[in-house]
């Protein structure tokens, strides 16, 4: 059965990122490796893209990239700058959740921009979306993947989508848990960071959302312990669909048996092995944007453009 969104179209979509454009890297998380984030920077700038970095971004404390107010001072500068045209993350790591009592919400909701990163900036992708509407971007980062001989299929996808291009993602090694089509809002990122999301203003709403979840090098047992807290706090309720990423270092084998057990007793398609994030990061999802769900071909689709594309 076909389902249709229900969901209202109240969501900002960022202006688009082309050729040519300007790229801001910031890390509002963890201490950046100097070499895999200059490899990062060449192959951007060998994109015909243009990069302007965070003052910041090199430094470290502790196992941050600098204090907290200096990794929200880059972030809130960034968004501030006319010249940017979308910002990417240099890693994950730990310490994004830090910086949000630090930022200007009323500065920050004049400015929505394309951001892009995954792992411990599940944080920041859902505060921009929870807070102020914006469509976010679940994605590869400038360091860890970029500056690590990221593939054809990668540069391909991450372009195309912030350029505004329809987007038909079809991955080999997705495995659909339980078949159907479905269509909703997608949500999701970093499973840890979700469960530490409960209770602050961030938290994600999964109603009559598609939700996508990832992880990496976590025991079997965590991530049973994660999904049935979220469980128990409803947030399956209402869910249209959900896909879980590759889950690298996770077990990732034993995870079906273990999804069907806690998921059995709802009938949404469930894919698994979605590479987003931890991982290839081949993909890159439109956190916030209207997609639609083919768990009978293991694939989804964008129904819209993910970005505000640029008149003349």
């Amino acid at each position: 059965m076909h389902e249709s969104t229900t969901a209202q179209k109240n969501y900002i979509k960022p202006p688009a990122l082309l050729k040519g454009g300007t790229i801001g890297i910031i890390a509002p998380s963890g201490r950046v490796n100097r070499d895999q984030l200059q490899e990062g920077i060449t192959w951007l700038t060998s994109r015909g893209m243009k990069v302007v970095l965070g003052k910041h971004l090199e430094k470290a404390y502790r196992y941050f990239a600098g204090t907290d107010q200096e990794r929200a001072e880059d972030f809130q500068e960034m968004f501030q700058n006319n010249a940017v045209d979308a910002i990417i993350c240099a890693r994950g790591g730990v310490g994004a959740a830090r910086i949000i009592p630090l930022l200007d919400p009323q500065k920050l909701a004049q400015s929505p921009k394309i951001l892009v990163g995954s792992s411990d900036i599940t944080s920041l992708l859902l505060y921009l979306n929870t807070s102020f509407g914006w469509v976010t971007f679940h994605g590869p980062m400038v360091a860890t993947m970029f500056g690590n001989a990221p593939s054809l299929e990668m540069e391909t996808a991450f372009f195309d989508l912030l350029a505004g291009k329809i987007q038909d993602m079809r991955y080999k090694n997705v495995s659909t848990l339980r078949g159907g089509h479905t269509e909703g809002i997608l949500t999701g990122g970093c499973l840890t960071l979700i469960c530490t999301s409960i209770g602050t203003a961030y938290e994600m709403n999964t109603d009559d959302k598609i939700l996508f979840l990832e992880d990496i090098n976590e025991a079997p047992f965590r991530l049973d312990r994660m999904l049935s807290y979220l469980k128990s706090l409803h947030k399956f309720d209402r869910v249209k669909g959900v896909i879980f990423g590759q889950m690298p270092g996770c077990h990732p084998e034993d995870l079906p048996e273990i999804i069907n057990d806690i998921l059995g007793e709802y009938h949404f398609p469930i894919l698994f092995g979605f590479p987003s994030g931890h991982g290839d990061g081949t993909a890159t999802l439109p956190i916030g944007l209207p997609i639609h769900l083919n768990g009978d071909d293991s694939a989804l689709k964008t129904l819209e453009p993910a970005v505000r594309l640029k008149t003349k």
